[in-house]
């Protein structure tokens, strides 16, 4: 079976400089635009703060963009649902829709955190890639050889 693909930033795989800046260029143009990321109107009230609360904190991470808001959107949604499954069984343990519900939602939810990158393993691949590369912005030998002053 073939593994995904993974963003350049996060490859282990050793890479030319040209090989490097040719995948990161075709990525950054992919990726689009970052100025409508806002709820899907069709979420309900807590759902789009659910969006708003995911949106924020990965802001700073500069991984999101416009296309990847129906993803967060069905991420938000997933997590309104465990948790409306989650009072239904504080109610009643044995209510076995409501556990159908958690545990089909619980699937999804972790399937989308994969893909936006929101489980600690992400974080941690994605923290090391940023540190890699302020690293070898700050390594004297690499600056020699590409000639910066």
């Amino acid at each position: 079976m073939v593994r995904p693909t993974k963003s350049v930033d996060l490859m282990s795989k050793h890479l030319t400089e040209d090989e490097y800046r040719i995948r990161k260029d075709a990525e950054e143009k992919l990726k689009g635009k970052k100025d409508k990321i806002k709820p899907l109107k069709y979420l309900n009230k807590n759902a789009k703060k659910i969006f708003k609360t995911i949106a924020t904190e990965l802001k700073d991470s500069d991984i999101l963009c416009n296309l990847d808001i129906y993803i967060l959107s069905s991420c938000a949604v997933a997590l309104d649902r465990i948790q409306s499954a989650e009072e239904l069984l504080e109610e009643d343990l044995l209510n076995k829709e409501a556990r159908i519900v958690q545990d089909t939602y619980t699937r999804q939810f972790f399937r989308l955190c994969n893909e936006l990158c929101l489980s600690p393993q992400s974080r941690s691949k994605l923290a090391n890639a940023a540190y890699q590369s302020m690293q070898e912005e700050n390594d004297p030998v690499l600056e020699a050889l590409r000639g910066d002053d």
